[in-house]
């Protein structure tokens, strides 16, 4: 299952941020746009995000401010700054700072995709493709959204308790955090929510999983892992 990467993307200069947005939309991506550093922290506080791309040059708060913000915020996040200053220090400190790269103004379109393709690449939340997932005693369908077990039995899951599995089976062998799965399944904030949800979700996936749930490991306290 692919899931579509979300980028946000802050440029005060409108034609440059059409431009980025309509070229990144038109190659896959999901694009969150603002054009200045405020309305930029709003969305890093309500939105949830695979990647920021940042003009230092924002009015407002300035661009390493918010790369500083969206660290605390919204640790894990990968950043590039796009500058159009030619001083080696703002790139420096950029990449001091906690940037994973910088672009330097006027850039072409093929350069930024290579170097957004790349820092996604090093990410850590970045799941691989899946099409099929199989189980150690059945598959999991996509079609029919449900467990097809070797017996011929077939049991159905909710489209929570689906996306939950092939996402944690796009990065088996990883440890993922209850958080991340809010953030990624959920599209939820988990600091402003309190819920047992992903709790509740896994209880009912063992129930349904039967032999096969030693596959969906919980660490206390850290998060799951599917491991088969």
């Amino acid at each position: 299952m692919n899931y579509p990467c979300r980028i946000l993307w802050a440029e005060d200069d409108e034609p440059i941020r059409c431009a980025v947005s309509d070229a990144l939309t038109m190659c896959g991506y999901e694009v969150i746009s603002c054009c200045d550093g405020q309305q930029a922290y709003r969305f890093v506080q309500e939105k949830v995000f695979d990647l920021a791309l940042l003009d230092v040059g924002l009015p407002g708060i300035d661009g390493f401010e918010l790369l500083s913000l969206i660290s605390k915020e919204c640790p894990g996040v990968p950043v590039i700054m796009a500058t159009a200053r030619s001083d080696e220090d703002d790139r420096v400190r950029g990449l001091r700072s906690g940037a994973d790269d910088y672009v330097v103004k006027p850039f072409s379109i093929k350069e930024l995709l290579a170097r957004i393709e790349a820092v996604l690449r090093r990410s850590p939340e970045r799941p691989r493709s899946v099409r099929q997932m199989k189980l150690p005693r059945g598959v999991l369908m996509y079609d029919r959204q449900c467990i097809a077990f070797e017996d011929g039995l077939q049991v159905g899951l909710t489209n929570r308790e689906f996306k939950v599995l092939t996402y944690l089976g796009a990065h088996e062998g990883r440890l993922v955090s209850r958080d991340e799965l809010l953030r990624r399944v959920w599209d939820m904030d988990p600091r402003l929510v309190e819920t047992k949800t992903v709790e509740m979700t896994m209880t009912r996936l063992r129930n349904k999983l039967g032999d096969m749930a030693s596959c969906l490991e919980t660490v206390r306290g850290q998060g799951y892992r599917w491991q088969c």
